[in-house]
């Protein structure tokens, strides 16, 4: 019974790399089809975790990362080649020539990503890790789960604020995150 599952779950996490890719080739954007791929995908880890728990997860994952691989291949080899320049858009990285470099602005925006939000991170880590301990875990377990809760907010957070466009909105982006921190800190000083 669990190879039959294991089986039908790797089968599943393949047929979700192929709905995806052929989703992504459409003209339009299909909610169905790509809800079908993810679909697929998360019938996979279900069935491979019923097979085989977290190795049966692993094994159903392995068979859709090589679908994909293989997808892709045959992608980029089919691919036509062409004789056309490349594109020449630009990210906003640097600016146009005869543009000011706005040095300040992009400063206060790296201070902002890799300070504060790293400042605010580690404040969302110790309530985290509060919380653990509050319910009832040893401390080894609580500290695990503030080494695991700080990188993972870190980068949420600069996604998040690199995404906003308004400084007004990044800030009160932080200012909300802080908060469990900031309670976390006052909590744990007043014990």
């Amino acid at each position: 019974m669990s190879d039959g599952l294991l089986i039908a779950a790797g089968a599943s996490a393949a047929c979700g790399s192929a709905a995806l890719r052929f989703a992504w080739s459409l003209p339009k954007r299909s909610p169905a089809w790509n809800s079908a791929g993810w679909g697929l995908f998360a019938l996979g880890v279900v069935l491979g975790w019923v097979s085989a728990g977290a190795w049966g997860t692993a094994v159903a994952s392995l068979f859709g990362m090589a679908a994909a691989l293989l997808i892709l291949a045959y992608a980029a080899g089919s691919a036509p080649t062409t004789t056309n320049k490349a594109s020449n858009r630009r990210a906003g990285a640097l600016p146009e020539s005869g543009e000011p470099w706005q040095l300040g602005r992009r400063i206060v925006t790296f201070l902002i990503v890799v300070l504060v939000a790293m400042i605010v991170s580690v404040g969302l880590a110790l309530a985290a890790r509060g919380l653990v301990a509050w319910s009832g875990a040893g401390d080894a377990n609580a500290n695990v789960a503030s080494f695991f809760v700080m990188p993972l907010a870190w980068t949420l957070l600069a996604f998040a604020v690199l995404m906003e466009e308004r400084r007004a909105k990044q800030w009160r982006l932080l200012a909300m995150s802080a908060v469990p921190g900031i309670v976390a800190v006052i909590i744990g000083v007043a014990a």
